[in-house]
């Protein structure tokens, strides 16, 4: 099943990274955003996935378990406070992810 890619969620994730530099965990951006936990692990792991960093612990199938947080990538933030979303969505668009 292919999902469609949804700007709007990508706004809410990236807007509740925003207010988090040092990383926030997967439910909390859940719960901020108002999207279920699996779409922003989808959003974060396959669409997001060159803009933030993934601090945590992977086991032998490189798979997260226990305390993982997310955070934009430090230009990244940088980039959006200083130029807005739309550059977010400028490099996405560019690496084919939306």
């Amino acid at each position: 099943m292919v999902r469609k890619k949804d700007t709007t969620k990508i706004n809410k994730i990236v807007k509740v990274l925003l207010k988090y530099p040092d990383g926030v965990w997967i439910r909390q951006i859940s719960k901020e955003s108002n999207i279920a936990a699996s779409t922003v692990h989808f959003y974060v792991e396959n669409i997001l996935g060159d803009i933030v960093d993934n601090i945590g612990v992977k086991n032998k199938e490189g798979k997260y378990f226990g305390v993982r947080v997310v955070r934009l990538k430090p230009k990244i933030k940088e980039t959006v406070e200083r130029e807005g979303l739309n550059k977010v969505y400028k490099y996405l668009k560019m690496y084919d992810k939306i």
